[in-house]
């Protein structure tokens, strides 16, 4: 049984090296130092130095293949935490991305209502165009200064003559 319980340990205890311990420690200070990512990856980060602190304890205690073993669950629980931070920058940029496509879908919306009353714009100005160029062909054409004036309104009366009596002087 105690055979079994090595073979299962095997993989885990992967020798970790000073420089190794010393990288899993400054990759978890990393992550610290930003306010935004520790409060991500708090609990990983915080198992991660768990378990660097059991691997000191049983090394100063002489138990350096157990030490490994606690080294390398704290390189186990450093990754979880980048990737808790890479998973949370990640979603912040679907989220803008997200919210960029909106704000495209509602300005594409402005811009086909836009299109649309241009259109009927267009529609009715071509229309009263049309009609124009209707009521121009069914009259004749004018073609003498009288007949030009046959057509107009007579004038209208002057101010001056406004108040005078119809009919002529009396």
């Amino acid at each position: 049984m105690a055979a079994l319980g090595a073979v299962a340990a095997a993989p885990l205890a992967a020798a970790k090296t000073e420089v190794d311990r010393a990288e899993i420690a400054k990759g978890a200070e990393a992550i610290e130092r930003d306010p935004k990512a520790r409060a991500v990856a708090k609990e990983p980060l915080a198992k991660c130095r768990a378990a660097l602190d059991r691997a000191a304890r049983l090394r100063a205690a002489g138990d350096e293949p157990h030490a490994r073993i606690a080294d390398t669950v704290a390189q186990a629980w450093l990754d979880a935490a980048r990737d808790l931070v890479k998973a949370d920058s990640a979603l912040a940029d679907a989220q803008r991305a997200q919210a960029d496509a909106v704000d495209a879908g509602k300005q594409v919306e402005r811009t086909r209502a836009a299109v649309e009353e241009a259109t009927m714009q267009n529609g009715r100005v071509r229309a009263q165009l049309d009609a124009a160029e209707r009521e121009g062909k069914d009259e004749p054409a004018r073609t003498s200064a009288v007949a030009a004036d046959a057509g107009a309104k007579p004038p209208a009366p002057r101010a001056a003559d406004a108040g005078a009596p119809k009919g002529g002087k009396k």
